[in-house]
C-alpha cells in the first residue's frame, strides 16, 4: 500500500485573505470580536475591489433547491448500471443515497480512467452512450441535478470540429444538463463560458479547486478539496464572502470524514459524496454517513436562515464548553436561529452549552441548538450509536484461479484506480508525483497453468469463420465489430487482429475453437515461451472482478496504436497531461493494465483483441 502523510495546513495571512481556502480563526477566543469585525471589513472591501455582482445568485432555485449533497458517480457504477440486464438503474443509486440524506446532484463521471484506450475523446464517452438521455431525465425527474465532467487535459485523443466549450454547449443542449464540473480547474473564464451560457444561461459552473475571489460571481459551486481548518476554527473564505455559494467538502482518500464534516457544519456548506474514486472503493463508515444524514436534514430545513441570516462564527458558548474544545457558529434571522456546534476533542462533552441548555456532544461529534420565538431546544442526533468501522469491500474474481502456485513478478502504473486490493492512496489529501503514476513492480504467488498461448491475436479472418460457422450474435451488439463493413472484414483487414470485441465475444470464440481466454497470470507465464512477442492490440484476459460497485478486468500485452502520449505538458505537480491516459505501446509480459468495464458495448475498442490459450493436458 502506498500512503501519503497528510500535507500541513497552510493558513493565509490577513493580507492574503482573498486567496485563502479557509480564513484562519483568531489565536485566542478572547480576540474573536476583533476577528469578526476584520472579517466584515474584508468582505466589504473585497467586494468593492472586484466590483462584485451577485446576479447569478438571484435565481429562485438557489434558495429553494440547495444542492448540499453532490455525488461523483462513475457512469458504470453497479448501483447505476446493471451489467446483467444492461440497463441503467438510477432508482437503486437513489435508494442507497438515502444513507446520506439523498442526493441533490450527480457529477456523472464518464471518461477517466478509461480514456486513451483508443481515439475516443471525452465527448464521445457521453455522446456514444445508448440511453444516456433517458438516464439523465430519470435522475432529474427524481429531483437530482446532473452535471457533466469536463477534462481540459484531454488534448491527444481525436479532436472535435470546434472548441471544447462549443462541444460542452452541444452536450448541454442535447441532454439538458444542469451544470458543468471543471476537472482540475478552479474556474473558467468568461470567454470559455460564453457559448455554454448562450445555450443555457442558468447552467451551474463549478470547479475542483479553491474558486478565485473574482469568479465567485459566476461560479455558484466549487469543491472544498483538501481544506484544512485552524485550531480555533475559521471560516471558508468563498462561503463567508457569498453565503449562497455552495462548496462541497471532500478529502477523497480519507477513511474518516470528521474534519470535512466539522468544516461543513460550522460554515453551512455541502459535502461531496465520493465512495468510489475512479474504481477505488473508499466508502463511508455508518457513523459518519448517519451523522451527515442528520446534519444535512438540519441544513436543508434552515437553508434560508444560513444564506440570508446573520452569520456569527465562533459564537460564544458556555466557558466549560469552550474550555473543552467545543466551538460553534450561529445563523440568525428575525426571531429564528441555528447554532451549529462541533467537538474538536477526543473526549465526550457533557455540560452547559448555550442559551441555558445543557447537553451531550460526543467526541469529534456535532450538535445543534435551534431557536424560535416559541422555544429553544437541543436537536437530538443518533449517529453516535452507529459503527465507525471502515466498510471494506473486496474485489472478487468472477472465475477462480487454478493450477500450480507459482511466483510471478507483475508491474503497473500506480493510478487512482488502484489495482486488485484496497485504494492505492489512503489518508492522502491528494496523491501527487512521484506517488501518483509511479511505476511499481510486485511479486505474487498465484495458481497458474502451463499451456500454449497463440503467438498472435485472433485475426479478423478467423473470427469471421467463427461467425459463419455458428451464427453468433452478442447480447448487446453496440460497437460489435464496428471496423467491419456490412458484417464482414475488408480484404486488407483479414490478417489483422479482430477488435471491437468484449470478453463474452472472446469466450464464445474460444469455446468454439476448443481453447480458452487465458487469465492474466496464465497469459503472462506462457507468453514467456513466445520469442520476440509483440502485441498489436491490448489482449483481453479472463479476469473479471467486481466489488459490487465497479467491474474491471486486466489487459495484457500493450497496444501499438494507443501510445501513452509524451507530448503533454507537465503541471506544477510534475504530472503530465498524458499521464491521465491509459498506457500504450508494446509492454513486457509482466505489465498489467486495469480496465474499468463499461456497459452497453462501450468497452469494445479499436485497440482491444485477444489470444487463444490451450492448457497442457493434466493441468
Amino acid at each position: 500500500m502506498n500512503s501519503i502523510i497528510p500535507r500541513p495546513i497552510h493558513l493565509a495571512s490577513k493580507s492574503d485573505w482573498d486567496h485563502a481556502k479557509i480564513i484562519a480563526g483568531p489565536e485566542s477566543l478572547a480576540e474573536r470580536h476583533k476577528w469578526r469585525e476584520d472579517l466584515k471589513k474584508w468582505r466589504t472591501e473585497s467586494a468593492k475591489k472586484i466590483h462584485y455582482s451577485d446576479a447569478a445568485y438571484t435565481k429562485p432555485g438557489i434558495e429553494e433547491n440547495p444542492p448540499y449533497n453532490v455525488a461523483v458517480i462513475w457512469l458504470w457504477d453497479e448501483y447505476l448500471f446493471d451489467f446483467e440486464t444492461q440497463e441503467f438503474t438510477p432508482e437503486k443509486l437513489i435508494a442507497d443515497s438515502q444513507k446520506f440524506g439523498g442526493l441533490d446532484g450527480i457529477i456523472l463521471w464518464h471518461a477517466y480512467p478509461v480514456i486513451g484506450i483508443d481515439s475516443r475523446n471525452q465527448f464521445d464517452f457521453y455522446n456514444d452512450v445508448p440511453g444516456l438521455d433517458r438516464l439523465i431525465a430519470k435522475l432529474q425527474n427524481a429531483g437530482v441535478k446532473v452535471y457533466l465532467n469536463y477534462n481540459p487535459w484531454d488534448k491527444w485523443t481525436k479532436r472535435e470540429d470546434d472548441t471544447d466549450q462549443v462541444a460542452i454547449a452541444r452536450l448541454i443542449e442535447k441532454f439538458n444538463i444542469d451544470g458543468v464540473f471543471l476537472d482540475t480547474m478552479k474556474s473558467a473564464d468568461p470567454d470559455f463560458m460564453a457559448p455554454i451560457l448562450k445555450v443555457k444561461p442558468d447552467v451551474v459552473i463549478g470547479g475542483e479547486g479553491n474558486v478565485q475571489q473574482e469568479r465567485i460571481c459566476d461560479h455558484i459551486m466549487s469543491w472544498g478539496q483538501r481544506f484544512g481548518d485552524s485550531e480555533i476554527p475559521g471560516v471558508v473564505r468563498a462561503k463567508y464572502f457569498e453565503p449562497r455559494h455552495m462548496i462541497h467538502q471532500t478529502r477523497r482518500w480519507n477513511r474518516s470524514h470528521i474534519d470535512e464534516l466539522h468544516i461543513a457544519w460550522l460554515n453551512a456548506t455541502g459535502m461531496l459524496i465520493w465512495e468510489v474514486v475512479f474504481g477505488s472503493w473508499v466508502g463511508w463508515n455508518n457513523r459518519e454517513s448517519r451523522m451527515w444524514q442528520e446534519m444535512v436534514a438540519v441544513l436543508r430545513q434552515h437553508h434560508r436562515l444560513t444564506i440570508k441570516g446573520e452569520w456569527e462564527p465562533l459564537t460564544q458558548l458556555a466557558p466549560e464548553a469552550e474550555a473543552a474544545n467545543v466551538f460553534a457558529s450561529s445563523f440568525s434571522l428575525g426571531g429564528d436561529a441555528l447554532i451549529a456546534i462541533i467537538n474538536k476533542s477526543d473526549q465526550d462533552y457533557q455540560g452547559p452549552l448555550a442559551c441555558g441548555l445543557t447537553g451531550f456532544i460526543p467526541a469529534w461529534g456535532v450538535g445543534a441548538i435551534t431557536i424560535t420565538p416559541e422555544k429553544t431546544e437541543l436537536i437530538k442526533f443518533t449517529y453516535d450509536q452507529m459503527s465507525a468501522e471502515f466498510p471494506a469491500r473486496d474485489n472478487k474474481r468472477q472465475e477462480a484461479l487454478v493450477g500450480t502456485p507459482t511466483e510471478l513478478t507483475y508491474s503497473y502504473r500506480n493510478r487512482e484506480t488502484s489495482l486488485y486490493g484496497e485504494a492505492a492512496f489512503v489518508l492522502a489529501w491528494k496523491p501527487f508525483d512521484p506517488y501518483l503514476h509511479q511505476l511499481i513492480a510486485r511479486q505474487i504467488t498465484v495458481p497458474v497453468v502451463h499451456g500454449e498461448l497463440d503467438k498472435h491475436e485472433v485475426s479478423n479472418k478467423e473470427f469471421f469463420e467463427f461467425l459463419e460457422a455458428t451464427g453468433y450474435t452478442p447480447k448487446i451488439a453496440y460497437r460489435f465489430l464496428a471496423h467491419w463493413v456490412n458484417g464482414a472484414p475488408r480484404s486488407d483487414q483479414l490478417d489483422s487482429p479482430v477488435v471491437y470485441v468484449d470478453l463474452e465475444d472472446a469466450k464464445a470464440y474460444t469455446a468454439w475453437r476448443g481453447c480458452q481466454v487465458p487469465n492474466e497470470w496464465d497469459w503472462q507465464l506462457n507468453a514467456n515461451d513466445i520469442p520476440d512477442r509483440t502485441s498489436s492490440v491490448w489482449n483481453l484476459t479472463n479476469s473479471m472482478h467486481s466489488n459490487g460497485r465497479t467491474r474491471f478486468l486486466i489487459l495484457k500485452g500493450g497496444s501499438k496504436d494507443n501510445l501513452r502520449r509524451s507530448q503533454g505538458s507537465c503541471s506544477e505537480t510534475g504530472i503530465c497531461e498524458s499521464d491521465w491516459y491509459v498506457d500504450g505501446g508494446d509492454k513486457d509480459n509482466t505489465w498489467v493494465e486495469k480496465l474499468l468495464l463499461m456497459g452497453a458495448g462501450l468497452s469494445r475498442s479499436e485497440n482491444i483483441g485477444f489470444r487463444c490459450f490451450k492448457p497442457h493436458g493434466g493441468n
